[in-house]
């Protein structure tokens, strides 16, 4: 990453003296990158460190430095030009990233990530600011035409408003100017300058002409212009006994996570806080890629060869998209400067001013706020903006009131939100709030109130991977923004290194949720799962070929039905023994273990039925064994008690929620079996990890059984109570666990929560509470009441199991339904009567066992012949 000054500017130098500690901050800090990924500082070269009194000049020396050094972006600290527009600006439609410390010029359409607030967004707050103050004539002191022009939008809106602004351009010394300014009927004086070092020279210069005295008031327009940390100029202004308003970007210290490794960085003037920022902000763009590239398990490096800066472009193409820009669009972190996020455009979101206004002992005196976005305050704070537009003045009471702070989720039937019209803590319902209740009641040593809000990202808590930092409810308690965390927050070894845990209120565990069997559709029919498809046309293509077999051997063989029938040796009948019809009737009887109407009489025919009993036998038993376990999927995971039991089934994928506790307790725990848990859901595609248990309970309902989700038993057996009771939690816990309040590290709520506690189990209360909660308000639940039946279909076969049979059924009752008509109607056509059926044959034959000779048929010692012979066979 290059950092560089384009002008000659001295102050530069100590600025990008505190981007390269910024370079080297990231590099130390190993939550942003590894040792193979660093940041590195580029010193410029003498062209781009030489001054660029044009933007042309600056341009070039930009984009010269881009296409020799390979470089991921370029920090620019300082870019104005005189009487020109801002270089990064311009240089940021030739080529990306490039991240802008300096404030852009007004209107510039400007691509740079610029850490300053845009010149829309400062336009708009000036005008709120004035607008609040009632400034309608006052005089406007700036020192060159690109200050005055990043104010056009607020001299417009004055000239809309026909206020009355006389500007005053102070190129040289404040005395030539002195007359001009005490002439004037206001003593309103805002000034806005484009060199600070120029604005404290004027501050100095005003206060000595007493301009900057009890009969003007001021208003500073440039941020953190005010240095009241120094003494020397905190005296000078009480001193002077000026009412001077002045703003800073507002960063909050119990969210402040990336601070400089040395130096006292409250004293740095704001572009020296920007540039260190702007790196950490570059940082943050790049870890994400290198997060992603792993996700994607791509090769490579993510510094510096897959992210070089594109080369500008030569004609009026536009410059390629280098990757790192998207990251840097989703960037988001608390630095010192406050808040830093970009939109598409690259400016600057989601910051905060702060307003001091005051006069002699009362200059640090908070006047309020103004947000760039109130959706994003608000949420930050889990608060209402309290006034219509972006500037609230109105007093701050936070400190006055000596409740007890306590943040909680909401998850049924811990937490349930009423409706608006309720308010404070009658807006909730739950079990929670009935034990907070009881602990208030039995704690002793204390009198308290408290006031429970619901935590703002809705999570529970867990520690960014690299930058570890704490999210959901323990990230309040950490952060001190809450004194108690309660709900279903489980004691996990890494929470506990965060905060301090009391006496478990609930001992639960870890289970697993699956779609309700009974409502589990499967294909019909599945009972032919057991064998594949290739199988099944196998052995059909097996079976007519001994079909076809049995009919040549009766046709061809000298010792079969057929050719003893043509020799007169049996009755004529005998000869359709083994027709084709006939032999297939013969392979499906004893395909079924059936009996049969007659035997092959060849040794040929029964060595080959010998062996195809044999592959019956064995395919039939092999079919059995198997349809057990085909058509029972759907109930499997019912029988699951612990993590082998999940683990030897492979037709359900599991889940949980991405890096919740549960993900925490399999990543983290020593035991095989719960590592192979862990292994197989990160190995699992698609991905099995949902964000929050909403989205499990609903990828549950639409996989059909095919998803399961492991997650808290008090929470998800909650779930699978209500309507429309699709959802079962399986019997046994895969792991034990418990839940209990959440405190800051060493706070003596500790011990009088837990005391509180142990003495509600000791009498009963926290059984009691459990039971009312999780038993008799689920009296009325439609699936805390299923019939024996229904209870009975989770375990035994129902209809739904077994569709696929009757429907077999059903189309061999229409088959036969078919043949009967076709043969009624073919009966009737021949004119009835019309022949020997058959089965009139065979029954007078010597195959089946019995029946004496015809008329024309051979003598009774043959046919005697053949009934000893064919009885002796059977």
């Amino acid at each position: 990453v290059l950092s560089g000054n384009l002008s000659t500017n001295t102050r530069d130098a100590s600025i990008q003296a505190i981007a390269q500690a910024g370079a080297q901050y990231i590099n130390t800090n190993q939550t942003f990158l590894t040792k193979l990924y660093q940041l590195i500082h580029v010193p410029p070269d003498s062209s781009i460190s030489g001054a660029a009194d044009t933007v042309y000049k600056g341009l070039l020396d930009i984009c010269s430095h881009v296409a020799q050094a390979q470089i991921s972006a370029v920090i620019v600290t300082r870019d104005k030009c005189p009487e020109s527009d801002d270089i990064a600006g311009v240089a940021s439609h030739a080529t990306n990233p490039i991240l802008a410390v300096d404030l852009e010029s007004y209107g510039s359409g400007s691509r740079a990530f610029k850490m300053y607030p845009s010149a829309d967004d400062l336009n708009n707050f000036f005008i709120e600011v004035l607008s609040y103050f009632n400034w309608r004539n006052f005089m406007l002191l700036y020192d060159d035409p690109t200050a005055y022009s990043n104010l056009q939008g607020m001299i417009n809106y004055a000239s809309n408003q026909e206020w009355n602004i006389t500007s005053i351009r102070l190129t040289d010394d404040l005395n030539d100017h002195f007359q001009n300014i005490t002439d004037l009927d206001t003593s309103n004086i805002f000034i806005f300058f484009s060199s600070e070092k120029k604005l404290q020279v004027t501050l100095e210069q005003a206060r000595q002409l007493e301009l900057l005295g009890p009969n003007f008031t001021w208003i500073v327009g440039n941020l953190n212009a005010i240095q009241l940390n120094d003494p020397n100029v905190l005296s000078d202004l009480e001193t002077s006994n000026a009412y001077i308003t002045h703003f800073k970007m507002n960063y909050t210290r119990e969210m402040q996570h990336y601070l400089p490794l040395s130096g006292d960085y409250q004293t740095w003037d704001l572009q020296s806080k920007l540039a260190f920022d702007a790196v950490v902000a570059f940082s943050h763009g790049l870890r994400t890629y290198r997060l992603e590239r792993e996700r994607d398990q791509q090769s490579g490096t993510a510094l510096p060869g897959d992210t070089p800066m594109p080369s500008c472009p030569n004609s009026g193409t536009d410059p390629t998209e280098n990757p790192l820009s998207d990251h840097l669009k989703l960037v988001g972190f608390e630095g010192v400067t406050g808040n830093v996020a970009f939109d598409d455009m690259g400016n600057r979101v989601n910051y905060t001013i702060s307003i001091y206004s005051g006069q002699g002992e009362t200059l640090e005196q908070l006047r309020g706020e103004w947000t760039q976005n109130i959706s994003f305050w608000e949420q930050k704070w889990n608060t209402r903006w309290k006034s219509p537009g972006r500037l609230n003045v109105s007093a701050y009471d936070s400190g006055q009131e000596r409740k007890i702070r306590i943040v909680s989720i909401e998850v049924e039937p811990f937490l349930k939100k009423k409706s608006e019209s309720f308010n404070g803590n009658a807006r909730f319902d739950g079990f929670i709030m009935e034990l907070l209740g009881k602990v208030k009641t039995h704690i002793r040593g204390i009198d308290f109130d408290y006031e429970v809000e619901l935590v703002p990202d809705g999570a529970y808590g867990r520690k960014e991977r690299y930058s570890k930092i704490w999210n959901g409810m323990v990230g309040e308690v950490v952060r001190r923004k809450a004194d108690i965390a309660a709900g279903p927050l489980t004691v996990t070894a890494e929470r506990e290194q965060a905060v301090d845990f009391s006496y478990p209120f609930m001992s639960s565990g870890i289970k697993v949720l699956v779609k309700n069997p009974y409502t589990v559709h499967h294909y019909p029919f599945r009972i032919m799962y057991p064998f594949g498809i290739d199988v099944w046309f196998v052995n059909l293509f097996v079976f007519f070929c001994v079909a076809g077999l049995l009919v040549l051997y009766n046709k061809l063989d000298p010792f079969e039905w057929g050719q003893l029938a043509s020799r007169q040796e049996t009755f004529e009948e005998n000869a359709d023994n083994f027709n084709f019809s006939n032999s297939l009737w013969f392979c499906a009887t004893t395909l079924f273990l059936q009996s049969y109407d007659n035997s092959p009489k060849s040794n040929a025919g029964r060595c080959l039925v010998g062996f195809w009993w044999l592959f019956v036998i064995v395919m039939v038993f092999l079919y059995l064994f198997n349809l057990t376990f085909f058509v029972t999927t759907n109930k499997r995971l019912v029988y699951v008690k612990d993590a082998e039991d999940l683990l030897s089934q492979t037709d359900v994928d599991f889940g949980t929620i991405d890096h919740g506790s549960t993900y925490h307790f399999f990543w983290n725990s020593p035991v095989p079996e719960y590592q192979r848990v862990h292994q197989r859901m990160i190995t699992t595609t698609p991905n099995v990890y949902v964000q929050n248990i909403t989205e499990a309970i609903q990828r549950v309902r639409d996989n059909n059984g095919r998803y399961a989700f492991i997650g808290e038993a008090g929470e998800i057996q909650f779930l699978a109570s209500k309507k429309p009771c699709d959802l079962l939690v399986t019997g046994g816990f895969i792991s034990r666990t418990s839940y209990a309040l959440a405190v800051q590290k060493d706070s003596p709520l500790r011990e009088q929560l837990s005391h509180a506690i142990e003495t509600m189990r000791d009498t009963g209360v926290l059984e009691d509470l459990e039971k009312d909660w999780w038993d008799r308000k689920l009296q009325d639940e439609r699936c805390a009441n299923l019939t024996v039946w229904e209870k009975q279909g989770i375990f035994s076969f129902t209809i739904v199991d077994l569709q696929g049979i009757y429907y077999l059924l059903l189309l061999g009752v229409g088959c036969a339904l078919l043949v009967f008509v076709i043969e009624f109607i073919w009966f009737s056509v021949a004119g009835g009567g019309g022949g020997k059926s058959s089965s009139g044959r065979q029954g007078r034959g010597g195959g089946g066992g019995g029946g004496g000779a015809d008329a024309g048929g051979p003598g009774p010692a043959a046919a005697g012949g053949d009934r000893a012979e064919h009885n002796m066979w059977l």
